[in-house]
């Protein structure tokens, strides 16, 4: 996606796909080169053809956000990445409830955080930044305490005001968190009062934050993992005698508890006041699955209280998951010349297309996470990543999408370098700049 900080789009703009042409509002489109007038629409991904886009370059104060729509946040958003692996990373098994907030940070092998690392970000072509956070581990629960360490917080907002500072866009938000969202299956009513605490306390310490940070209401526990199995042995302040074995809560209850738990998040922010009245407020899709979210049972909450769009829905990427996920020794993008199609393209094209509908009803749409194992099961680097990364960033950009990418100092180095270590990689983010 193209630098959106720079850039904002508040006409509509009209973009030429290979498939659903549509103009755009110059008086004559460029015609294409020889190589892509030769080149098949089916093996060309989804590339956008090049015109003089219509882009007004503006500065956006803090003020202009009041009566700023999601979609057009979005195409102030640009790429994003994730701060993966750190504020969510959770300590209690090895006993370190209520410790220096600096290890739960690094527990999960990641450095610490600094205000460098943002700044290489926003250098590297990122203006978001996504920072997956933890909440209850700091909480003590079981016994009715349900305050956050007033240190943890601090840390969080340290991490968040750097960014900030760097110029990005920060989303923060409930990440796994020891899975207590499994509490939904078995103790209902604590499961209520945990969110509930956790989104007071939260909402409470940034709701005169900038408009730029955005809240999220979960990560990818809306839906089936509402069932999750709780570890005792993981989760010292569970008692060992109650059995937290894998809830049975049907998937039509999950959806109806997804769309409870989603307006409760809404509601409980926007009773805040502050910059909450009209925070925009990214809302987990069903399992963050495309699919699953895109169905007639999935339900967005309502936002009465404010008469534009501020709502965002997200969903994660991680298709085909042989590829991106497995260690497999498979490639992606390779041409299936025996039956003359492209079937990789073809297939995430499809899934992308799919969440138009929320496009179609005003919302914004966010890739909270997206990104390719980097090794296969050979141990060498997989074929084809530049490629499924560049057809995702297309996607979004065709459909207006903000891609977040899922990085634990795997591609982009947080310590050392500062910056992506693998060059063909970088050079697919560094050239949308």
């Amino acid at each position: 996606m193209k630098n959106g900080v720079k850039a904002l789009a508040i006409t509509s703009i009209s973009i030429l796909l290979f498939s659903g042409f549509t103009t755009c509002n110059s008086t004559s489109a460029p015609q294409k080169t020889e190589e892509q007038a030769n080149k098949p629409a089916e093996f060309q991904g989804f590339k956008i053809d090049p015109y003089e886009s219509p882009y007004t370059y503006i500065t956006v104060d803090d003020s202009d956000y009041e009566n700023m729509e999601a979609q057009q946040l979005i195409k102030l958003m640009g790429n994003g990445i994730n701060l993966g692996n750190t504020m969510e990373a959770t300590s209690n098994q090895f006993g370190f409830d209520n410790a220096d907030p600096s290890i739960y940070e690094t527990a999960w092998g990641q450095p610490k955080t600094t205000k460098a690392m943002f700044e290489a970000m926003k250098k590297a072509g990122f203006d978001s930044v996504r920072i997956p956070v933890a909440w209850t581990h700091t909480m003590d629960w079981s016994r009715g305490d349900f305050e956050i360490s007033q240190s943890y917080l601090e840390r969080v907002a340290q991490v968040v005001n750097w960014a900030l500072e760097s110029d990005l866009y920060v989303m923060i938000n409930d990440h796994w968190d020891y899975q207590w969202w499994g509490l939904f299956s078995h103790d209902e009513e604590l499961a209520w009062k945990i969110y509930d605490s956790m989104w007071s306390q939260v909402g409470e310490y940034f709701k005169d934050y900038s408009y730029k940070l955005i809240f999220e209401g979960a990560n990818e526990e809306v839906g089936a993992r509402f069932n999750d199995e709780i570890n005792t042995n993981v989760d010292s302040r569970l008692d060992s005698s109650i059995n937290y074995k894998k809830g049975n809560l049907s998937e039509s209850q999950c959806y109806t508890l997804a769309a409870k738990v989603t307006q409760k998040f809404v509601d409980i922010i926007r009773s805040q006041g502050g910059n909450n009245k009209k925070r925009f407020l990214l809302i987990p899709g069903y399992d963050t699955d495309i699919n699953k979210t895109c169905s007639s049972s999935y339900k967005m909450p309502a936002d009465i209280s404010n008469k534009i769009q501020k709502l965002i829905i997200s969903v994660h990427y991680y298709s085909p998951v042989t590829y991106c996920i497995l260690g497999e020794n498979v490639s992606w993008g390779a041409v299936q010349k025996s039956w003359g199609l492209q079937t990789d393209y073809k297939d995430m094209n499809r899934d992308f297309k799919k969440m138009t509908k929320f496009i179609d009803e005003g919302y914004g749409v966010i890739i909270g996470e997206y990104a390719v194992s980097k090794l296969n099961s050979t141990g060498k680097k997989k074929a084809g990543m530049e490629k499924w990364l560049t057809n995702v960033l297309d996607n979004c950009d065709a459909y207006n999408y903000c891609p977040f990418l899922w990085d634990c100092n795997t591609f982009f180095k947080k310590n050392g370098t500062l910056g992506f270590t693998d060059q063909e990689v970088g050079a697919v983010y560094s050239e949308r700049n």
